[in-house]
């Protein structure tokens, strides 16, 4: 119907044409009309000629064609041999078909304004990229250096941050984890003291219960920000802490393999790789579907750290998530971001059906 519409526009290019061609088309609908009798509903397509001048010149227009229909139809059908049981009905069935015809330009002008409102928009928007594109012309080693700032930026934004997490992390877990710990105390020794009251008794235990509770959630949500390990310990075991944590949680079987000898290089490199294996068992828990994760670091000619992460999942379409802006396909570019900043490279080998394995090659 918009083919032959357009066909017609392109005939007819004005408002005058427009509207004598929305009249011929009525008044062969309205011939159609007559000639089937009033046995077959021919109503439908006066929409034809209603659609089309609404669309193509105005909603006042389409308004008028709607009286012109709904008139004509009523005339076809006092024109033709039926009978009905009351004389109103015909001028009823006219205005309901006038209320159907109305509703009808009032949807057709809405969708018309929203699509001029969209091409606008675009056009707009097009116009700018495109003299922003023009603006922004570089040469390659300028592209190079701007690229390259943009990782030094990155990279500064990521050590503030982690510098952020450490410290929130350590007031939470000191200030706010004594503070609770100290009421849980308090709550024990209203309980000793008065012990002899069963119902204030009970009482406490139920608030010394949800005190411990959220003793958890805090050191949890201390341990997200920064775990401690990281710092302590180094990043084989926050990652093996992490794994244990991880499989308790989802269910999901692990086994590791990492080197007898820790790493050694700076902290902003081994916080972005325990954060880029954090993102990958969060994106294995939302999405795979597996029953394992086999975590293997490996270090080749002590200064390339390569690990693996490997789930039996039900695997992806890679190229086919490259397109999509869901879920997936953001944590996988939060991934790779964070890989760049520390000159790194991550690689995404999977399939449908053959589960996912993540590679992170890091030189320190």
């Amino acid at each position: 119907m918009n083919f032959i519409f357009k066909i017609l526009y392109k005939v007819t290019r004005n408002i005058y044409g427009i509207v004598i061609t929305g009249v011929v088309i009525i008044i062969i609908v309205g011939l159609l009309d007559y000639y089937t009798t009033s046995e077959i509903s021919f109503s439908i397509f006066y929409l034809v000629p209603i659609s089309f001048v609404t669309w193509y010149a105005n909603k006042s227009i389409g308004i008028i064609f709607s009286l012109i229909g709904a008139g004509m139809w009523l005339y076809m059908d006092m024109g033709s041999q039926h009978t009905y049981s009351i004389d109103a009905i015909p001028y009823w069935n006219a205005l309901v078909r006038f209320g159907f015809f109305i509703i009808t330009v009032l949807l057709i002008s809405k969708v018309k304004l929203l699509k001029d409102s969209l091409e606008d928009s675009v056009n707009e928007r097009t116009a700018a990229l495109l003299l922003e594109i023009e603006h922004h012309k570089n040469t390659k080693e300028e592209i190079i250096q701007v690229n390259s700032n943009l990782r030094d930026l990155n990279k500064k934004m990521e050590t503030i941050k982690e510098e952020q997490n450490t410290r929130i992390a350590r007031e939470i877990h000191d200030e706010l984890g004594q503070s609770l710990t100290g009421i849980n105390l308090e709550l024990m020794w209203i309980s000793k003291k008065y012990s002899n009251n069963s119902d204030l008794v009970g009482r406490m235990h139920m608030l010394s219960g949800i005190v411990g509770e959220t003793i958890g959630t805090v050191r949890k949500i201390s341990s997200d920000l920064r775990p401690r390990l990281l710092d302590q310990l180094g990043i084989y075991p926050a990652i093996e802490s992490q794994l244990k944590d991880f499989s308790k949680r989802t269910g999901i079987k692990y086994e590791y393999n990492f080197p007898e000898k820790d790493i050694h290089t700076d902290n902003i490199k081994t916080t972005t790789i325990f954060r880029i294996f954090q993102e990958s068992l969060t994106n294995i828990a939302r999405h795979s579907k597996c029953t394992k994760v086999e975590v293997d670091i490996t270090v080749e000619n002590e200064n390339l750290l390569i690990m693996q992460i490997y789930d039996n999942g039900t695997g992806f379409n890679y190229e086919h998530e490259k397109d999509n802006k869901n879920g997936h396909h953001l944590g996988i570019t939060g991934m790779k971001e964070r890989a760049n900043i520390i000159n790194s490279k991550l690689d995404i080998i999977t399939s449908p059906g053959s589960g996912t394995n993540i590679i992170l090659k890091t030189p320190f």
